[in-house]
């Protein structure tokens, strides 16, 4: 565990012990890691900075995003009287024009530190400078502690890559003109006024003064160099600025980049970023909410998505992370083109989708990773999804060819296997076992009911007729191996023996939950009150710690899972449990850091909080995110159009306003707005522009709430099962309600609760010399 003392109640409330972010710019194919410490990393060097007289190297734990979502960064230090803050972003040198949608330019960190005195009495502020090839290395992993491996050179465009040069303990340094300069390029720029205090290490043997070039300096890769020191004397309350410049990649002093690098401006950078990513907002669904965090998070998400798209050799290549996820993944992917068609991007869901074509096999197979046969499923989901939405009929007469490789593949690939379902895997990734993986062929119907969509739209009703063939077979066989796992695993004692499991093979271990969580979501293949799924979210939600999902491999134990439960969250709203969703929903967001970045999982229950290595933000997370908080607001469901399926208490109450705009649906745009003027009422005000209306709304009414009176364009409404079912042209709906049960479910609360309970363990630690064990009885509190 880490000391609970971290957690400070001045401060926004981060999850992780040792952070990292991201910064940026869209489309381009590498980024920029901000360190646990505060420090810049990237493929070449690491900026560091220090502070004071003894030049005390910063950590900063706490960082915030400025408006909330805008990938401009900063934190602050504040030792001895002086506040240090940093502020940093990424920006493209020169700024790209209005339709260059390609990141040509140069892409250059910027970093300003304002230096202030907080105190009564004059200070000097002390500001340190320097850079290394990487951080200490504490891990069998060869690599600084929390950072990616670079280089890397990918085999293939969407494969791994990271740009960068291997470490050379013969470089040659020099520091000149305001650059530090490695092999005479620049790896970052300082200001020259006020004069620095230089040095080609941050301290010099023996205190000897040193010239500032030498190609004899034989460093370790942990070595600080090219320091720059700033004393800056301050009077009560004044501040002062210094910025500083880091090129990603390091260019040729002397060459037109590095020209424009040392003309480019913080302010002016700075304004173009925030233009750029306000209006990419705006063009999307906004949502309003009366608490910020899930709003924030809801647009991070979306800048930290748009990060990980990459542009390369022409290609949009989506990527799960600018750092050790950097290479593309279908299943990943597929989420992405949901998320960004239902949020109002499908221009950039359908360039993500462009690039699946590449991973088609000769055989028309879709496969993104060996063996990984969840690629075939989402690859056609997605495609049939990206339709459903745009109905882009040149998109689907395109595609189609692929489509008719795709599903002969598979008619081939259930032939040959022995199941005569998708075929076995060995590849242990996700649910961790050998074998019949019962999640590729909840996924593979859910593509061969896109598959029969499309064919039809187009007009090509035999295949039509024969894809709907191959879909029947499929998925009558596939049940009945369900069913004989089920008779199987009924023997077993337990009360989760009728639970889905992740492989349909014989065995003692049947895997870690993953796919046998998809039998509702993305589409529903099962019933989702099918008894199998009822209790195959009993057995998940068992074994829930912190409140979200664990994550087991037989010989390594228990991890969260971060973005996995929210799989169990999407099943829940289709299934009418919003109590349990937003549980979740909070549990969820507890698990971000202050930037609001999730992760994927490492992470131990109740432990140090440190994902060592499996670094944030984890661009899945972000998707599955968008995707949870649209469809609590809107979500389409067998030809109806469900509003608000699930809503915080936090959100309800006199003077309070829920507003979605521009939300896409497969009917058209959506834009509504609920008013609560009074505590005993609520006005729902709908905007709607469908091409082709939903057979009816559903308006679901929160669980905590009593109805007693609901009218629809002053025509009285009936509530049936917690919903009012409504004209598809309904404008304004009134209710009356009061409360029915009085849960106060918030983050705030959320956060505080956690912070108790960890507190709680953490003196167990102490006092005892051992973790808490026994079942996890924490949980969101109401």
């Amino acid at each position: 565990m880490v000391s609970p003392d971290i957690d400070r109640d001045d401060q926004p409330f981060s999850y992780f012990s040792k952070p990292t972010d991201v910064i940026g710019v869209m489309n381009a194919p590498a980024a920029t890691e901000i360190s646990p410490e505060g420090y810049l990393y990237t493929g070449f060097c690491e900026l560091m900075f220090f502070t004071g007289p003894e030049q005390t190297a910063i950590s900063a734990r706490i960082r915030t995003l400025e408006d909330g979502y805008l990938p401009v960064i900063s934190y602050s230090v504040s030792p001895m009287g002086i506040e240090y803050r940093f502020t940093a972003f990424a920006a493209q040198v020169p700024a790209p024009a209005a339709n260059d949608s390609e990141a040509t330019g140069e892409i250059v960190n910027f970093v300003r530190v304002t230096m202030r005195n907080t105190g009564q009495n004059p200070r000097a502020a002390f500001l340190t400078t320097a850079v290394r090839y990487q951080a200490e290395q504490t891990t069998d992993e060869p690599i600084g502690d929390n950072r990616f491996r670079r280089p890397a050179q990918a085999e293939k465009v969407g494969d791994f890559q990271q740009p960068g040069e291997p470490f050379r303990s013969d470089w040659s340094y020099r520091m000149e003109g305001g650059a530090c300069l490695r092999d005479g390029r620049a790896l970052y720029l300082y200001p020259e006024q006020p004069a620095p205090k230089l040095s080609l290490t941050l301290h010099n043997h023996y205190n000897r003064v040193k010239p500032l070039a030498s190609s004899t300096l034989n460093l370790s890769p942990a070595t600080p160099a090219c320091s720059a020191t700033y004393t800056l004397p301050l009077a009560p309350g004044e501040s002062r600025s210094l910025d500083f410049r880091m090129p990603l990649i390091p260019p040729a002093k002397g060459s037109s980049d590095f020209g424009r690098i040392t003309e480019a401006g913080f302010d002016q950078a700075h304004a173009l970023v925030v233009q750029f990513w306000k209006t990419m907002l705006a063009r999307g669904m906004r949502i309003g909410l009366p608490e910020a965090k899930p709003v924030e998070t809801f647009n991070a998400s979306l800048v930290y998505d748009l990060l990980d798209r990459n542009i390369v050799q022409g290609k949009f290549v989506q990527t799960a992370s600018q750092f050790h996820y950097h290479r593309f993944y279908l299943r990943d992917s597929a989420d992405y083109v949901r998320m960004y068609d239902a949020t109002g991007y499908s221009d950039i869901a359908a360039q993500v989708i462009g690039f699946f074509q590449t991973r088609q096999q000769p055989d028309g197979n879709f496969l993104s990773q060996p063996s990984q046969y969840d690629g075939w499923g989402e690859a056609l989901w997605a495609i049939g999804e990206h339709f459903r939405r745009s109905h882009d009929l040149a998109f689907a007469q395109d595609v189609y060819p692929r489509i008719e490789r795709a599903v002969d593949w598979l008619i081939a690939a259930r032939a040959r296997d022995p199941l005569h379902v998708m075929p076995a895997s060995d590849v242990r990734d996700n649910e961790y076992v050998a074998g019949h993986l019962t999640g590729y062929n909840f996924l593979a119907l859910d593509g061969l009911k896109s598959a029969i969509e499309i064919a039809k739209a187009l007009g090509r009703l035999d295949d039509a007729a024969r894809f709907q063939e191959e879909h029947d077979e499929f998925r009558a066989t596939f049940l009945a191996l369900l069913d004989k796992v089920e008779k199987a695993s009924a023997r077993q004692a337990g009360p989760f023996s009728a639970s889905l499991p992740p492989s349909l093979d014989a065995g003692e271990w049947k895997g870690t939950d993953w796919g046998n969580l998809l039998a509702v979501t993305p589409e529903p293949v099962l019933d989702p009150w099918d008894p199998r799924v009822t209790a195959t979210l009993k057995s998940t939600q068992a074994r829930y710690q912190e409140g979200i999902t664990t994550y087991a491999e037989p010989d390594d134990g228990v991890f969260l899972h971060h973005y996995l439960t929210i799989k169990n969250t999407l099943t829940e709203l289709v299934r009418g449990e919003q109590q349990q969703a937003i549980r979740e929903f909070y549990a969820e967001l507890l698990h971000t850091s202050s930037t609001h970045a999730g992760f994927e999982y490492a992470i131990r229950p109740w432990g140090s909080r440190d994902f060592e290595g499996n670094i944030a933000p984890h661009g899945w997370f972000a998707a599955d995110y968008r995707n949870l908080l649209r469809n609590m607001m809107v979500r389409e469901e067998n030809g109806s159009l469900h509003l608000l399926s699930a809503v915080s208490p936090e959100w309800v109450g006199k003077g309070k306003t829920i507003r979605v705009m521009g939300a896409p649906t497969y009917f058209g745009k959506l834009n509504f707005t609920l008013e609560m003027p009074e505590q005993t009422g609520a006005i729902l005000h709908i905007e709607s522009a469908f091409d082709h209306p939903p057979r009816e709304l559903v308006l679901h009414i929160p669980w905590f709430l009593s109805a007693s009176d609901v009218s629809a364009d002053g025509m009285p409404m009936k509530i049936v099962n917690g919903a009012v079912h409504l004209p598809a042209n309904t404008r304004e709906v009134r209710i009356t309600w009061s409360r029915a049960s009085s849960p106060a479910m918030s983050y705030e609360r959320t956060a505080a609760s956690y912070k108790e309970e960890y507190r709680r363990r953490y003196a167990h630690l102490m006092t005892t010399g051992e973790m808490s064990t026994g079942p996890d009885s924490w949980h969101v509190p109401e």
